[in-house]
């Protein structure tokens, strides 16, 4: 069997595994609701169990950090007056990365609110040559496609907003141009840099996901390159991608618990890194045994 061959072949396993996982969130996203929940002055969770979204509110306006899933719009609506806001009053989404996990709802945001869209230039540009880098074909939703994009963000670049001012830095390896966000918070009188990495999965750098993808390189060194760069980040407020980056559901379900702030954590960013640093190692040994099968056949 040809290279080629082979890891189209692991491509598409590793897909049907993940549709049948998905197969009852995609039929029916509510089984994913949660309730929306303050996490600092201004900053609010109206994600659900798949997918982490964050509400900003900067008081000239509403930032939304990505969109989820498609067909799960109404999910994030619902969240949104509920937590206490009116949604067309999401002036921007911003994307952390090009995956339709978390840009699923904006284009209907844009249409229906008026609502801008910004990612980093590097995936607006990798979507643009090659749209099934969204995932699109894998959505789960049959109508899904790439959202019409406002702005595109270069590295280092302050997106502002009304009191928010947030630092955009690429941190290449889940995508090539994922985008880390940084931006002070406070909460009982006391200031925090609040902080996420824009793409965590580690999927995406095994080696049948790279071919998917036509991507050139190496994502799992470049994803450790990444952790480096942000490494010293003084972040206190860890913010997910995903729930399982920062633990967001279990810290949710202690503070109903026991009260007070465990998102307010000086701990947890590192802690993600080094784990993060050890998944990506383990991929990249994952790696160099696939590539060792696929020469013996």
């Amino acid at each position: 069997m040809k290279r080629e061959e082979f890891l189209e072949k692991k491509f598409n396993e590793m897909c049907e595994r993940n549709a049948e996982k998905n197969k009852a969130f995609y039929a029916n996203p509510s089984i994913a609701k949660i309730d929306p929940f303050k996490i600092a002055d201004g900053l609010y969770y109206v994600g659900d169990k798949k997918v982490c979204i964050h509400l900003i509110d900067t008081g000239d306006g509403l930032i939304l950090l990505d969109s989820g899933y498609f067909g799960a719009t109404h999910l994030l609506v619902d969240s949104i007056w509920r937590a206490g806001f009116d949604p067309k009053n999401v002036r921007w989404i911003i994307h952390t990365h090009g995956h339709h996990d978390h840009f699923g709802s904006s284009e209907e945001f844009r249409i229906m609110y008026g609502t801008k869209l910004a990612i980093g230039r590097v995936d607006a540009e990798g979507l643009r040559e090659k749209m099934k880098r969204g995932h699109i074909p894998y959505a789960g939703f049959p109508h899904a496609s790439i959202p019409q994009f406002d702005r595109e963000i270069e590295d280092g670049e302050i997106f502002e907003l009304g009191n928010c001012k947030m630092r955009c830095i690429l941190t290449p390896g889940h995508t090539d141009g994922v985008l880390s966000l940084f931006f002070d918070v406070t909460y009982q009188g006391e200031k925090y840099l609040a902080g996420m990495f824009g793409g965590a999965g580690v999927n995406a750098l095994r080696l049948p996901y790279v071919y998917y993808n036509e991507r050139t390189g190496d994502p799992a060194k470049e994803m450790l390159r990444s952790i480096e760069k942000i490494r010293k980040e003084p972040v206190v407020v860890h913010l997910g991608n995903h729930p399982n980056n920062n633990r967001t559901l279990e810290k949710r379900c202690k503070q109903l618990q026991e009260g007070g702030n465990p998102f307010i954590a000086p701990c947890s960013w590192h802690d993600f890194l080094d784990e993060l640093k050890g998944n990506v190692e383990a991929v990249m040994q994952e790696n160099e045994e696939l590539e060792k099968e696929i020469s013996e056949n």
